[in-house]
């Protein structure tokens, strides 16, 4: 499984490269810290936001349209379909709005059925690849996993006070003041997600 990075995304590898570069080193606030550590620290606080503050943007790539009927199953983790391309190359598809009785899509649409957890296509379709980009709730420890670019600073914040505080050295006044900082991007970063359309 592989992610395209859009403008809006930012993958975990980045954001790892990106904060040893500006918090750690020689008076940085961190002067010393093992990329392992920040790798470790990064996916604690993926695992800690919880998916209805951050979401991840996957692309599942490794499907084909399936032979009539023509249902194709969601990714487990899918909260939302941003994108779905099919074909050589790949070209995007149509999402049809939900009818009753449902209409069927025709070749180059789909239709979500979210009770289901599935997709349906056109049996014309069938056999082609297929490309699914959406919003996840599984919150991955994959580093090329992206994540929305609203939350990056909160992701700062809570590695910096996550290496610091298993530190026996840190100062308890600016762990109080981190944790003060972490709640408060965490919350800003949630209600900015919360109106933000990702398709």
């Amino acid at each position: 499984m592989s992610t395209t990075i859009s403008n809006a995304f930012i993958s975990v590898n980045d954001i790892v490269n990106n904060f040893i570069i500006s918090y750690t080193g020689p008076g940085k606030i961190i002067p010393d810290s093992k990329r392992t550590e920040v790798i470790f620290h990064a996916r604690r606080c993926l695992q800690e936001f919880a998916y209805e503050t951050l979401k991840s943007k996957m692309t599942d790539n490794a499907g084909v349209i399936p032979t009539p009927p023509a249902t194709y199953p969601f990714p487990t983790d899918l909260v939302a379909i941003i994108k779905v391309s099919a074909g050589a190359p790949l070209v995007e598809f149509t999402q049809l709005t939900p009818t009753t009785p449902p209409t069927l899509p025709a070749a180059g649409q789909y239709l979500v059925d979210y009770a289901a957890k599935t997709m349906l296509f056109n049996a014309a379709d069938a056999g082609d690849a297929l490309s699914i980009e959406y919003l996840s709730n599984a919150l991955t420890t994959d580093e090329s996993a992206a994540i929305p670019k609203l939350a990056e600073e909160a992701m700062y914040i809570c590695m910096v006070y996550a290496i610091l505080s298993n530190r026996g050295n840190t100062d308890l006044n600016t762990l109080q003041r981190l944790l003060i900082e972490k709640t408060d991007k965490l919350e800003r970063a949630k209600s900015r997600l919360v109106f933000t359309n990702f398709s």
